[in-house]
């Protein structure tokens, strides 16, 4: 049926799909082997005793396993065909505006994520699931912790096919509302070939990182305290139970990690490929980096390695969903600024001259000597840069002993405060504070001069905006 002349045809969406057989079970696994582990724990003294009739009665060990697997099989069927009624009431669908998921036998659940409110679409293999070359599909929105909505589990080209086809989607809903009048891409021109942006980070570089990471100095003072005194048990687990856990987050978000870039020049796509139990796939549209962060920490100084962050709008810090921020987990120096010239908004000329961390270059504006009494070391190392006639970068960096240079274009700075404390007032100090996005990049003007302070606010107040739909996208 053909619509009226000057009416839109209707959209009309696809039929509900559904996911893999075996993606209840998956997505339970955790609780299972909880269950599994409490009943072993429970029934510790019947096993004891079925062992030791074992060993009496002379049973071949060969027939043993056979059993024990046989009992894992029929445990594992049954529970795949309990499973079923919550298979067969899961399933999503794509229309031209959304993704819907729905879940749930005895309570329904449909949750729907719009395409215009899209920050990320990952795709994630967690370890249960890779051994059946399995795959689920995130997507993240803006609405904070907990609006991503997931499509649990698909095969791995099945997911990697809707992966590519809600990022079309997404872009397609993005150059709508930049631009209406905008004419469309013609079709296989849209995404072109990828190019390797990082290479590949070598398993020992990730392992040797994450061991010279900050809190690898609490562990060895940990350790030490552990052997010189009474109480050094008391004081050893502790440190190993938060240790342990912070250690493998660092090695698994820069295991095997490589990045790329795709897309047409005006509107590339960084994605980012990593992880050690859970293998993810994550884009990140470059217009929607804010900030990047240039660090290294005291211990990396040794190896000359470096790490850099970025401050993605609606993207937020991430811990809790699994993404990443880190679009360089660990590298050496001219990696960090190669990325550092292609997210941020310098020029590698501009990128070497002004944002060198290791060869700091006169800044805008500096602290005084007055504030050796507060930052005794860190006081010629601190300051702000404004580059360009027009201002269109602000760097600033701090710290001697581990070194933090962090960049913004002026635009995406969302707030501007000025602070003096008592301290400050004490030695004619202050600070502006430049709030931005939610995420790990957080910039400071620290202990500059009262007026050095208030010309710099002047000055990022004149700041041109981007316009409005432009900058709500990214919220």
């Amino acid at each position: 049926m053909t619509a009226p002349a000057g009416e839109q045809p209707q959209k009309t969406p696809e039929d509900w799909r559904r996911v893999h057989p075996l993606s209840p079970l998956l997505r339970m696994w955790a609780a299972l082997v909880g269950v599994a582990v409490l009943l072993l724990a429970q029934n510790a003294d019947t096993l004891g005793n079925l062992r030791d009739w074992i060993g009496e009665a002379g049973v071949p060990t060969g027939l043993l396993v056979l059993v024990a697997v046989g009992v894992v099989a029929g445990v594992l069927l049954l529970g795949w065909l309990l499973s079923l009624p919550w298979w067969w009431a899961t399933g999503f669908r794509v229309t031209d505006e959304e993704i819907a998921v729905r879940r749930g036998v005895l309570s329904r659940q449909l949750r729907t994520a719009r395409f215009d409110r899209v920050q990320a679409v990952d795709l994630v293999e967690p370890l249960p699931a890779r051994p059946f070359r399995l795959a689920g599909v995130k997507v993240e929105t803006a609405g904070g912790r907990g609006s991503e909505v997931t499509v649990e589990y698909l095969t791995r080209s099945d997911a990697e096919e809707l992966r590519v086809r809600l990022l079309d989607l997404v872009g397609a809903e993005s150059a709508e509302s930049a631009d209406p009048a905008a004419p469309a891409e013609p079709a296989g021109e849209a995404r072109p070939d990828r190019r390797i942006f990082i290479p590949e980070i070598p398993v020992t570089r990730s392992l040797v990182a994450a061991a010279l990471s900050g809190s690898t100095a609490w562990a060895v003072v940990s350790l030490v305290l552990s052997l010189s005194t009474p109480a050094g048990l008391a004081l050893l687990l502790p440190a190993l139970a938060g240790l342990l856990p912070w250690f493998w987050s660092v090695l698994n978000r820069s295991w095997r990690y490589t990045a790329t870039l795709s897309g047409p020049t005006d509107d590339r796509l960084l994605g980012i490929t990593f992880g050690f139990s859970e293998r993810r796939r994550q884009s990140v549209p470059l217009h929607r980096i804010h900030a990047v962060r240039i660090s290294q920490p005291v211990l990396w100084r040794i190896l000359g390695w470096w790490r850099v962050d970025v401050g993605v709008a609606g993207y937020g810090e991430q811990k809790a969903t699994g993404s990443t921020t880190a679009v360089l987990p660990v590298g050496d120096l001219a990696q960090a600024l190669r990325v550092l010239a292609v997210l941020g908004p310098l020029s590698w000329e501009e990128t070497t001259r002004y944002a060198d961390p290791v060869r700091p270059t006169t800044p805008t504006y500096g602290s005084p000597r007055a504030a050796r009494w507060v930052s005794p070391l860190d006081r010629q190392c601190q300051g702000v840069t404004l580059v360009g006639e027009r201002r269109h970068a602000v760097i600033c960096r701090h710290g001697r002993v581990g070194r933090r240079l962090e960049v913004i274009a002026p635009g995406h700075i969302q707030e501007l405060s000025w602070y003096r404390g008592p301290v400050g007032r004490l030695l004619g100090l202050a600070d502006v504070r430049l709030d931005l996005v939610p995420g790990p990049v957080r910039m400071r003007a620290r202990q500059l001069t009262v007026a050095d302070a208030s010309a710099l606010l002047d000055e990022l107040r004149a700041r041109t905006l981007p316009p409005p739909d432009r900058a709500n996208a990214g919220q």
